[in-house]
Parts: structure tokens; sequence; C-alpha cells
């Protein structure tokens, strides 16, 4: 409804999901803190060098009117006349700022069906990922990104365990290279460096089979 709206100032048609952070305050119960109230609203458009770029907030309240969830998402509606400059060097290093500590690392090797679907265990967040996904309208030949983000934070909780995103928690993610489908993809996570200043904080990132070039990046930060 708001992309789509008279007042949004940019085309939804191909809108490309670049960034997205995700916070909750609080354990997500839909029997004790239902049902909800949802929010969405522009915080801002920024011009870059890409296009313009849009941030848009989404929110989740609970009966008590706490927020316990909420989203930020940043749309790019693309300059044509500028869309080489994401592949330059530049940006393809800027995933390699954290290098994994081989102690800690560990790696997952999944296959992308040819319709991937958002299933995680994450149920009230997925629901709201699911629906963008729907809102979006992906090609069949690209998995989505919410799919990519989803399925990374289902790996690190099999693995890691449910407390590793437990409620306070602040997940954020950055998507790069679109994923093809089929095909195979490697889920990485590793603990982050000590020179972060949170604590408790986990590095992510989905790649291409056998150490190609990597399609989402994040960071998982308890303080």
């Amino acid at each position: 409804m708001l992309l789509t709206h008279e007042n949004f100032r940019l085309s939804p048609a191909g809108l490309v999901h670049v960034r997205q952070s995700l916070k909750t305050f609080q354990p997500i119960d839909e029997l004790k803190k239902g049902p909800f109230t949802l929010r969405v609203q522009v915080l801002g458009y920024q011009p870059t060098d890409l296009g313009v770029e849009v941030d848009i907030c989404l929110s989740a309240t609970s009966r008590s009117r706490c927020v316990v969830w909420e989203s930020v998402l940043t749309l790019l509606s693309e300059n044509k006349l500028h869309k080489a400059i994401r592949c330059s060097p530049k940006n393809e290093n800027e995933s390699e700022k954290d290098e994994p500590a081989p102690d800690t690392l560990k790696q997952v090797e999944l296959k992308v069906p040819w319709t991937p679907d958002l299933k995680c265990t994450w149920s009230f967040p997925c629901k709201l990922l699911y629906l963008l996904a729907r809102l979006f309208r992906f090609t069949p030949h690209r998995a989505p990104s919410l799919w990519m983000f989803s399925v990374c934070l289902a790996e690190i909780e099999k693995h890691k365990g449910v407390k590793v995103i437990t409620a306070p928690v602040t997940v954020t993610a950055q998507f790069k290279e679109p994923l093809l489908v089929p095909g195979k993809v490697t889920v990485s996570f590793w603990e982050a460096p000590e020179k972060r200043e949170q604590s408790q904080s986990l590095c992510f990132q989905m790649q291409q089979h056998r150490g190609g070039k990597a399609h989402l990046v994040g960071l998982i930060s308890r303080c």
C-alpha cells in the first residue's frame, strides 16, 4: 500500500533491496502480547551515485503499546547510467573487511531450489518477510533477498542455538550479488573480531558455492 501510494516518490517497479536491519526488543509471543499493531512509514530519500535510496521502517507494537519488532529496509531506484558502478572493485572488497577466524568459522553448503520459499523458525518476523517478498514480485530465476536473509538466520539458529537470535538482538544485512536459481550456496558464520564495540557478535554471509562472490553479508549483535 505504501509503495503504490500517490505520495510515494519512486516507482515501485524495479526497486532493488540493498540493505536491511532487524531489531527484536522483546520475545515475540503472539498469545501473550498479540494482537500486534503493524506500522510502515518512509523515513527519507537519499540520492546516491547509483540512483535514489529510500528507507522504509516497519514495526510491530504489542497490546501494551510497546514496540517489540522493528525493521528498516533500504530500497534503491537505480540510475541505469551508473549501474556499472555496483560492480567496481572497491565495492566488491567491502565484504572482506572482517576475515573469519578459523577456530570459530562454520560453513554449511545448501542447494537452492527452482522456487525458493520463505521457511524458518522465526514465525512472526518471517510472516512479515514473506509478505514483502510477495510484494516485490521476484522473478523465478532469482532467489528473493529476503529468502537469503531468512535462510542464513535459520542455519545460524540450527547450529548455534536459539539464544543467538533471542531478543534483544539486532541483525543487519547487505545484499550484494543476485542469487540465480537453481544452484548451490555456502552459508558461513563466525564470531566477530574483538575490536568491535558490540559483545557476543556474529558475522555471517551467503556466497557462491566453493568460495565465489558474496550474495549477502551480515552481522548479529547483542549489546
